[in-house]
């Protein structure tokens, strides 16, 4: 089975090709191009250099959030628009569970974090030792002070002595990050530090031979939080 992955959730721009577990070809770009300039090209670019058509795909993996809101739009369009033209379906995966998966096989408590502006952060909790990521909490929007004391809470209770985090969320607080968690805290190399086009494609595999396809006409971005605008429209600015 041909899976095409598409990541444009955070200012990552990621695509790969899968044949079935085979990682064909991923690119990755975290430079300051936009995805709308960069991400089609690396689709074009990748089907021709693995002399495959986008007819020959059998189904779309795509991260649905939460993410940079216009970076999601743009990723769910590129693929929403590549369903309706090919007839092949499309899966939807969380930025979350792709992060995740780069630590699949640790021990630790596994912590994605995102950017998510306004002093916050977009925040998961996993326990990654199996297959696949397993879920240990909600997945929410928070100040990194209230991560930090979650994270404490979810390792104890699940006998976690380490924990990794991991996403563009982790820079901007970084040293507060190290004093609040201490010699508990593990940061991976860079190579597993942003979302991957190639783990993204795994989950989406995953899903698609268990038929857990979206309705393309229902798949929506999943935000956690407002947008801004609807933020300043709830505060009467707007």
């Amino acid at each position: 089975m041909l899976i095409l992955a598409i990541d444009s959730a955070t200012p990552v721009a990621g695509v790969a090709l899968l044949d079935g577990e085979k990682l064909i070809k991923e690119e990755f770009s975290n430079y300051k191009k936009t995805h709308s300039e960069t991400l089609m090209v690396m689709v074009d670019r990748v089907l021709k250099e693995c002399e495959c058509t986008i007819h020959q795909v059998d189904a779309f993996a795509v991260t649905i959030g939460p993410g940079s809101f216009t970076g999601l739009r743009i990723g769910l369009a590129a693929v929403k628009g590549l369903s309706m033209a090919t007839g092949k379906p499309v899966t939807g995966v969380s930025t979350l569970d792709t992060l995740a998966y780069n630590l699949c096989g640790s021990n630790a408590l596994v912590c994605p974090l995102l950017d998510a502006r306004r002093q916050e952060v977009y925040c998961g909790f996993y326990d990654a030792s199996g297959v696949i990521p397993n879920t240990l909490n909600e997945n929410l929007a928070c100040s990194p002070e209230e991560f930090t004391a979650r994270a404490k809470d979810v390792a104890r209770d699940n006998k976690k002595d380490h924990i990794i985090v991991l996403g563009d969320g982790y820079n901007p607080y970084a040293e507060f990050f190290k004093q609040e968690l201490g010699k508990s805290l593990q940061i991976p190399p860079p190579h597993l530090m942003l979302p991957r086009a190639g783990a993204l494609g795994s989950l989406g595999l995953m899903k698609a031979r268990k038929g857990e396809f979206e309705d393309i006409f229902k798949l929506r971005p999943v935000y956690i939080r407002l947008s801004e605008a609807e933020y300043r429209l709830g505060r009467g600015e707007l």
